[in-house]
C-alpha cells in the first residue's frame, strides 16, 4: 500500500474502533518494485506525454506519501484473512470481482470495503458490504473528476482543491460523497506540492467516514451535476505545466 493509505487505515483503527478482517488482492500481484515498473510500462501508452513525468514521480523518486509499504510489515493485518482473486472485465467499463470473492465477502458479513488498486470496480462488490465500498478521489467531483490528482487544479491556477471520499457507484468518480474537504493551494508553486498537500490532508477522512456510516441519521450526498472528466496532460499541456513548475521552484528559491 502507499504510505498515505496506510496512515488513513491506521487512523481509522485508532480513532474509530475499526478492525481489518479481510484483505482482497489481485491474483497476479508481484513484489512492489516489479509491480510499479510493470504498471508504469503498461500505462505508458495511456498516459502519453505525461508518462515520463509520472514515472519519475512515482517510480524513480517517489515522495514519502507515495512510498510503498509491504503488507507483511503491517501488524494490523496479522489476523486478517487474505483472499487472492482474478478480476474479470466488466460489461462496459472497469472490472468486477468473481462470484467466489463476492460469496466470501457476504459470508464474512463485512461492514465496509476500502478500495486501493483494482482500477474501476463494478458489479456486486459495490453493494455486498453493508455500507458499500469507499474510495478516495483527490479532487472535487463537482469540478475535477479523473486524473492526475492536483495537476489540473495547479495548471488552472485554482486557489483551492478538493478531496472526496466517496461510496462507489457505477459512475466513474460520481459516487455518493461520505466525506469531502477543501484545502488551500494558492501558496504552492509546483503540482507535486499540491498533490502532497491533498494526500497528507486526506488521511483523517477514512476515520470520519467510518464514524458517519455507523450513525443511523447520516445520509451520504448525491451530486446532481458532476464536473468534467480530466485525463493525463498531452504534449502541449505537459510542457505548459512543467514550465509553470520550473517558475514555481525558482520563485521558492528567491523567497527563502
Amino acid at each position: 500500500m502507499r504510505r498515505w493509505a496506510v496512515e488513513a487505515v491506521e487512523r481509522a483503527i485508532d480513532r474509530s474502533n475499526v478492525r481489518v478482517e479481510q484483505v482482497i488482492l489481485a491474483a497476479d500481484e508481484k513484489p512492489d518494485s516489479t509491480r510499479l515498473v510493470r504498471r508504469y510500462a503498461s500505462s505508458a501508452l495511456d498516459t502519453g506525454a505525461w508518462a515520463p513525468v509520472l514515472g519519475l514521480h512515482q517510480v524513480v523518486n517517489p515522495p514519502a506519501h507515495l512510498e510503498t509499504v509491504p503488507l507483511d510489515e503491517l501488524d494490523w493485518l496479522n489476523d486478517a484473512e487474505s483472499l487472492q482473486v482474478q478480476p474479470e472485465p466488466a460489461d462496459e467499463l472497469g472490472q468486477r470481482l468473481p462470484g467466489a470473492a463476492i460469496d466470501r465477502i457476504e459470508a464474512a458479513d463485512l461492514d465496509l470495503l476500502f478500495r486501493r488498486g483494482f482500477g474501476i470496480l463494478q458489479g456486486d462488490v459495490l453493494t455486498t458490504p453493508t455500507h458499500g465500498v469507499l474510495s478516495y478521489h483527490h479532487g472535487d467531483v463537482r469540478e475535477y473528476r479523473g486524473r492526475p490528482p492536483g495537476v489540473w487544479e495547479f495548471a488552472n491556477g485554482e486557489r483551492t482543491a478538493g478531496i472526496t471520499l466517496q461510496r462507489l457507484t457505477s459512475t466513474l468518480d460520481g459516487g455518493e460523497i461520505v466525506v469531502e474537504k477543501s484545502v488551500s493551494i494558492d501558496d504552492l508553486g509546483t503540482w507535486q506540492a499540491v498533490e502532497r498537500r491533498l494526500f497528507e490532508c486526506s488521511t483523517d477522512m477514512l476515520a470520519t467516514a467510518c464514524d458517519r456510516l455507523t450513525d443511523p441519521a447520516f445520509a451520504a450526498t448525491t451530486v446532481d451535476e458532476l464536473g468534467p472528466l480530466y485525463t493525463c496532460p498531452g504534449p502541449i499541456e505537459t510542457a505548459r505545466i512543467e514550465l509553470k513548475n520550473v517558475r514555481g521552484r525558482v520563485g521558492a528559491q528567491f523567497h527563502r
